[in-house]
């Protein structure tokens, strides 16, 4: 990868991205961007890239499948215009089968 100069890096997904970040975008010290995986890879680009200046911000919500994140596309990722994008999500759209069984209308399934 080849970080530029102020590059601006946006992380979004569910719980595992979410972590407990600021809101309504997660970003800065202390619980800014979580206590996950986002905020290691914060320090770790800060310890890395320290001439570079990289703004790193949390987008991830708790509890969200993929369909909840399409709904918060524009909002969340498009509108913030980063330059780098991670996304993580998955778990809950297997887990809406069992935690919720009867409410098929929430479910993501492979196919």
């Amino acid at each position: 990868m080849r970080f530029q100069d102020n590059d601006f890096l946006l992380f979004t997904g569910d719980s595992v991205t979410d972590a407990g970040r600021g809101r309504p975008v997660g970003e800065g010290l202390g619980e800014g961007v979580g206590t996950g995986y986002v905020r290691a890879v914060d320090t770790l680009m800060n310890a890395f890239f320290p001439d570079l200046r990289l703004r790193i911000s949390n987008t991830g919500t708790s509890g969200n499948t993929v369909r909840d994140l399409a709904e918060r596309w524009q909002s969340d990722v498009l509108d913030l215009k980063p330059d780098w994008l991670s996304v993580c999500i998955g778990i809950n759209d297997v887990w809406r089968q069992y935690d919720m069984p009867n409410v098929t209308h929430r479910h993501v399934y492979p196919e």
